[in-house]
């Protein structure tokens, strides 16, 4: 397949097999392959109707919900271009969004999408539809009956038709446009419908938003293999494990540290022994490939891995619904710890990695082939090398440089923006990933970070952030670390507190800690002293840590981090945005570091 048109015609050869469900109120809705081809067919239709020709664009603005992929396949298919953007957009960030791409439709969810859009007015927009019903604005059903009209033979599409226009939601700087082809798409479905090896047995559990290019390729990949795609909530996730038996989901690691973490709640409430028992498993049944061959732990590694999948693995797998095979896992890295813990458990998951601007997988682990710790091998239709970011020479096997790939998923470019093309991308099509990684005696890909959130202090000493920030945030204590410092003499961090942890240590320790004056309370000597212990225990004294990487100070945050706001759709700080917005605060902080006092 070369175009998403292939993929539409491809639905006709599944037939009744289910494609999507969901559920309305306590009944679940299905649409067939043969019924999803129909309805795509129409929307195309409906579309060109209005009017729009090949390569107009139409933005598409909902949370993930099944008439999202139908909608945008029925854009795609019409040879049009799609400008997706999802729930926490803010209204100026869609009016720079639409105005740049010059959008001549939008399709809206609802009224909360439809007040953002009208808070600006834009020259080249149109019409407005919504997905549901509102009074007085035009239904996307008047689509569906507009396209019984359309007559014409579809526009043709070739491989490198521009497909969509997907603006990234940027950790720094303003969005870009990433322009994507047909091809861009389905060279990365055709080589993922090989490595996953999905059949009409298979159910995918869809909770990530639906912009976001890597939920719309794993769905992409489902619908390729005659999968069905099942839409679930945040709220309803767990009673949908069960209900629905899903065999497959895509996934960011903030869903299986939560259920990590509330296994971890049930376990510190037994008692101290019970306690004891169940670490010392975990220990023996955990990191067995980083062990020496005579350490102790080997001896009754079979013993504890006995007693957990009784006590709780057996448990947690039924809890997934029983048939649950694996998850591929992206957005951001997975923690060892949570990558060790479900492996242990037997439930796989497939850490990959990619951007939007590769459509985006790069790698991801093959099914059944422990790789933990990595993000795989990469695709096999993908090419890749690791260049030293100070010489630019290409580095060996284990040595950390920055990441270039070559190949079919890579972007056309950054729609209406050369200069930003021309950084990243150069005329033999190598783009540069921005991140730091290096590839293992496997073939193993293992990202280190980004190559843009290197701290340069004023010794001149680099310092990755990310492995800092994933070592605090292993305290209970702490939700979130953005650790800070560029030009300073020494490392700085923000510190979101875990407020439900807090509140029971302050609670255990007789500190009076008042919701009405989090920000004073977080000043208090005793809470202070809490978190510059958690510091120096996970990082200050931890060796895998230079002097120079250890924490200075640090400023504790009075509320949690939210998408949109400080954090991208996939939980990644966003760290231009954060520095704009605690300026003051990171001020202060740099005058107690550098040893100048307010």
């Amino acid at each position: 397949m070369e175009t998403i048109r292939d993929l539409v015609n491809n639905f006709k050869s599944f037939g009744d097999f289910p494609a999507i469900s969901w559920k309305e109120g306590t009944k679940t809705q299905k649409l067939s392959h043969s019924q999803l081809y129909e309805q795509v067919q129409k929307y195309s239709r409906g579309l060109l109707e209005l009017g729009l020709e090949p390569g107009d664009r139409v933005s598409l603005l909902s949370k993930n919900i099944p008439q999202w992929s139908i909608l945008s396949l029925g854009i795609d298919n019409a040879g049009l271009i799609d400008v997706p953007r999802g729930y926490y957009s803010h209204p100026e960030e869609l009016s720079y969004i639409l105005e740049h791409s010059e959008a001549k439709v939008a399709i809206v969810e609802d009224q909360e999408f439809l007040d953002r859009l009208k808070k600006h007015k834009h020259r080249k927009l149109h019409l407005i539809y919504t997905i549901n019903k509102i009074k007085g604005e035009h239904h996307i059903s008047e689509l569906l009956e507009m396209g019984k009209s359309y007559k014409k033979p579809l526009p043709e599409i070739k491989k490198d038709t521009t497909v969509a226009i997907i603006y990234t939601s940027g950790t720094t700087g303003a969005p870009k446009g990433v322009e994507l082809s047909h091809w861009n798409f389905m060279s990365n479905v055709n080589v993922l419908a090989e490595r996953v090896k999905l059949t009409t047995e298979d159910k995918l559990l869809s909770i990530l938003p639906a912009w976001h290019v890597f939920e719309r390729i794993v769905k992409y990949t489902s619908l390729a293999c005659g999968s069905e795609t099942f839409y679930t909530t945040a709220q309803t996730l767990l009673s949908d494990f069960g209900e629905q038996k899903p065999t497959f989901m895509a996934s960011v690691p903030r869903i299986w540290e939560m259920i990590y973490d509330k296994i971890m709640k049930k376990v510190k409430e037994k008692s101290k022994f019970e306690r004891k028992i169940f670490e010392v498993s975990l220990k023996a049944v955990t990191g067995t490939s980083e062990r020496s061959k005579f350490s102790p732990l080997n001896l009754i590694s079979p013993i504890c891995t006995n007693l957990l999948d009784k006590k709780v693995f057996s448990e947690l797998r039924e809890k997934l619904g029983g048939r649950f095979k694996y998850a591929i896992s992206g957005g951001s890295s997975l923690q060892p710890y949570i990558d060790d813990f479900f492996d242990a458990a037997g439930i796989e998951i497939l850490e990959g990695y990619g951007l939007t601007e590769t459509s985006p997988v790069i790698s991801v682990r093959i099914p059944g082939m422990k790789a933990l710790h990595t993000v795989g091998p990469l695709l096999e239709n993908i090419e890749g090398k690791i260049i030293d970011y100070e010489t630019g020479k290409e580095l060996g096997v284990g040595d950390k440089g920055v990441l270039y790939v070559k190949g079919p998923n890579v972007m056309k470019g950054y729609y209406r923006n050369y200069e930003e093309t021309r950084k990243v991308l150069d005329r033999d099509g190598w783009f540069d990933t921005g991140d730091l990684a290096y590839f293992d005696s496997n073939s193993n890909l293992v990202i280190c970070g980004r190559e843009k959130d290197i701290i340069v202090l004023s010794n001149g000493k680099n310092v990755n952030p990310i492995p800092l920030e994933t070592e605090l945030c292993n305290s209970d204590y702490i939700s979130t670390a953005v650790v800070t410092g560029q030009d300073w003499k020494r490392l700085g961090v923000m510190i979101v507190p875990d407020f439900e942890a807090l509140k029971k240590y302050c609670l255990v320790n007789k500190v009076l800690f008042s919701e009405a004056n989090v920000e004073e309370c977080l000043e208090y000597s005793e809470i202070r002293e809490l978190y510059r212990e958690e510091i120096r225990k996970l990082v200050n004294t931890n060796k895998s840590f230079h002097t120079y990487e250890h924490i200075h100070e640090f400023i504790l945050l009075p509320h949690e981090f939210t998408v949109g706001k400080e954090l991208t759709a996939t939980l990644k700080p966003k760290r231009s945005r954060i520095e704009e917005i605690y300026r003051d605060k990171i001020g202060r902080l740099q005058s107690v570091i550098n040893g100048k006092q307010d």
